[in-house]
């Protein structure tokens, strides 16, 4: 799950990891608290009585006042253990840079997939232009494979001038099924710009699957 949403979009991970980081505290604390309660309630009930003799032998004396923790205590020990380590890798993770969050998921993506996926869509263009206070990018595909493709969309990402990730758009081709070499395209159109958009990336992605990989001959269908 954690692999899917990485790959999909890196900014999905940061939220799901903020919002486990805040369960994993709140849980924590209830917990802490909840011990807590129990121990006073246990001293309020315990009988009032005479302390018990001390063993004479030694070893009887470490097995006497040696606190003897529970299979359920040492399970909850291991458990924050492991939330704590999780904590630190949501972390960081989230002070990472979106760029590095990017290679990250490509990193995982390539090594997912083992040997070298097929490509089964040429790009055959993208560009963007500015219209007034809109921002378009346009895209155009080849089905290159002898299948159909179905109900496949382009996953745009925004990034500022710094190289942060400032929105992830999801746009539908203007076909639903790309018979084998016919072409598809996809138009997105960004209203209210004023230029916080410093580049932007895109991949093709089927709706019930994942993502294809494609390609590039932009310059060859220039140069044709």
């Amino acid at each position: 799950m954690f692999i899917l949403l990485l790959t999909y979009d890196p900014l999905y991970v940061r939220i799901l990891l903020a919002a486990l980081m805040i369960l994993i505290v709140a849980g924590y604390l209830l917990y802490r608290l909840d011990r807590a309660r129990r121990a006073r309630q246990a001293r309020l009930k315990a009988p009032s009585r005479a302390p018990a003799p001390v063993p004479s032998s030694p070893q009887l004396f470490r097995q006497f006042v040696r606190p003897r923790s529970s299979l359920l205590g040492d399970v909850m020990r291991g458990l924050l253990i492991l939330l704590a380590i999780c904590v630190a890798a949501g972390f960081i993770l989230i002070l990472l840079p979106e760029g590095a969050v990017d290679r990250m998921a490509q990193i995982i993506r390539l090594r997912n997939g083992g040997l070298p996926q097929e490509e089964t869509i040429s790009l055959l263009y993208l560009g963007d232009e500015t219209q007034g206070k809109e921002f378009h990018i346009r895209g155009v595909i080849r089905n290159i494979s002898t299948q159909p493709i179905e109900k496949l969309d382009a996953t745009v990402r925004l990034y500022a001038p710094d190289g942060s990730l400032l929105e992830t758009t999801v746009v539908r081709m203007d076909t639903e099924v790309i018979a084998p070499d016919a072409i598809a395209s996809f138009h997105l159109t960004y209203l209210d710009y004023s230029g916080q958009f410093g580049s932007y990336t895109v991949d093709f992605k089927l709706r019930q699957g994942g993502i294809l990989s494609y390609k590039d001959m932009r310059g060859a269908h220039a140069n044709s």
